[in-house]
């Protein structure tokens, strides 16, 4: 008798393992989930996001200089450059044609950034700056786009045409998304 007792006790406790094993491999599949959207969103950076730009803008002949320094872009103050936690710079030798992608270190950041970008893109739109461009360098500037997702900002100033710049913009949110 009490080995029949016995017997019923190791059964219960081994269901009981098992069931806590299920729940267990059940929970740990539902994490596994949930990280999914993080691993696929791992590989965006500044670095890609200013490829996905260049390829649907072209213009990368134009291109000699890359930074991913905040202190190398004229379109961050000091106090704007505390703010960026990475970016991704590239720039003809004029700096003319130009795409920069930065993160911000707080979404406050990002907005304040933006800002300054939209500045810079107005200043040197419309000022004696220019004279010293051609007329089509003169049409990037003022063609430029200036934009925000999330904790990134970017300014891309790769052609002339706004249509081709905003083609740049478009495959940037796209790998945002």
């Amino acid at each position: 008798m009490k080995a029949l007792e016995t017997g019923l006790t190791e059964s219960k406790k081994q269901k009981g393992i098992q069931a806590a094993a299920w729940i267990l491999a059940w929970i740990m599949a539902f994490g596994m989930l949930l990280q999914a959207p993080l691993f696929v969103n791992a590989a965006v950076n500044c670095k890609s996001l200013c490829q996905a730009a260049l390829k649907e803008t072209g213009g990368e002949s134009r291109l000699k200089y890359q930074s991913k320094k905040a202190e190398d872009f004229g379109g961050f103050s000091a106090s704007d450059r505390e703010k960026v936690s990475s970016i991704m710079y590239v720039c003809d030798e004029k700096e003319a044609y130009s795409l920069c992608v930065a993160k911000a270190s707080s979404s406050s950041g990002a907005a304040d950034l933006l800002k300054s970008l939209k500045s810079y893109k107005s200043s040197n739109s419309s000022s004696d700056y220019l004279s010293d461009y051609s007329k089509e360098e003169q049409k990037v500037f003022k063609n430029a786009l200036c934009g925000r997702k999330g904790k990134y900002v970017w300014y891309i100033a790769m052609s002339s045409k706004k249509s081709e710049n905003k083609k740049g913009q478009t495959a940037l949110k796209e790998k945002l998304s």
